[in-house]
């Protein structure tokens, strides 16, 4: 008999939940929940004119073969060879360690969206839909989009969605009995960063590929030059992304919405951006264009210490406590493996 398990969010977590049960070629049919257009979630990709860039996550790290084998099978991921190095409040940049940054570093020419859509090929997979809460009902649970509609009756529930949205859906539902579950939810802190990307006229002549930040004083706490990587910038043209820190994204929230600008009509926040990154990189001349993007959820700083409630699994950063998409994908796995030992 045919079981078929709720996934909510397609993130790299929930699509790689969702792959793990498909390729088992069980009777356990996962059906994927999105809210948003597309599917990746932080493993985003845009691309403007002819220029195209990761504003989420930058690269994917291979500590496993497991990890390392699921890469290679989507088979155009390349290296980014250039290492990450470090930079302080007052600018003083260095190497750092070593080992770290000479990690492997995989990308897609064609964005790192390419992994989250490998992963969702073959899946049922229903985007701009939201799930706002649900109900125990009987054996299932059942759930309800945010206009009321009934988006159907599971067996399991995986939730991948960032911990306060995931503890709305349940309080939201019949489960004030999962009040432990929703505690342990709500206690997950998280940093919002704004991704500001920049494109120049030339490219900074740099020995790193990226630095990041080490003492979390500066404006800035990562900045890459996303021109390393294939196919996403015409050559000698620059583009830089910097994802600013907690600190400045929460000062600038409500005053600063995602779009692309030119600099005579950029936001005054863009503007004082843009001078800490050209303080980090030099003067690359006027950019041709600006972009921001906003995400509340970005780095988890603490992780859930539950991972399931009844036939209610949990997955994605709020179990790890980190914002690396190796560990979104591995949370996924260790989900499919809960839902298959709850139903087989």
């Amino acid at each position: 008999m045919v079981k078929r398990v709720a996934i909510v969010g397609a993130g790299v977590a929930g699509l790689a939940a969702a792959r793990s049960l498909v390729d088992a070629h069980t009777d356990i049919v996962p059906v994927v929940f999105e809210k948003s257009r597309g599917v990746g979630g932080r493993a985003a990709t845009r691309r403007i004119g002819d220029f195209c860039f990761d504003h989420g996550a930058q690269y994917v790290k291979v500590p496993t073969p497991a990890i390392r084998d699921l890469i290679v099978a989507t088979g155009d991921a390349v290296t980014i060879d250039r290492p990450v190095w470090t930079f302080t409040r007052s600018n003083t940049i260095a190497p750092g360690d070593v080992a770290l940054a000479d990690e492997q570093k995989w990308t897609w020419p064609t964005g790192i969206t390419r992994l989250a859509k490998y992963l969702a090929s073959g899946i049922d997979v229903r985007i701009e839909t939201t799930v706002a809460s649900l109900n125990r009902e009987g054996d299932a649970y059942r759930l309800f989009a945010d206009d009321g509609q009934v988006l159907g009756n599971f067996a399991a529930v995986v939730l991948t969605a960032p911990a306060p949205q995931s503890a709305a859906i349940l309080m939201a539902g019949n489960f004030s009995e999962a009040n432990d579950l929703v505690e342990a939810l709500q206690a997950v802190q998280y940093r919002r960063s704004i991704s500001i990307t920049v494109a120049f006229p030339q490219r900074p002549v740099v020995p790193w590929y990226a630095l990041v930040n080490v003492d979390r004083q500066h404006t800035i706490s990562w900045l890459a030059c996303e021109h390393d990587k294939p196919n996403r910038a015409p050559p000698d043209h620059g583009l830089l992304i910097a994802q600013m820190s907690d600190a400045w994204a929460t000062a600038h929230w409500d005053e600063l919405q995602k779009g692309t600008y030119t600099l005579s009509d950029a936001p005054s926040p863009v503007i004082e951006a843009l001078a800490d990154i050209e303080s980090l990189i030099g003067d690359l001349g006027a950019p041709y264009w600006i972009n921001v993007q906003r995400w509340r959820y970005a780095l988890p700083d603490t992780a859930t210490p539950l991972r399931s409630y009844e036939r209610i699994v949990l997955a994605g950063d709020l179990t790890g406590g980190q914002g690396r998409v190796h560990l979104a994908i591995e949370s996924g796995w260790q989900a499919a493996n809960q839902i298959r030992a709850l139903l087989l």
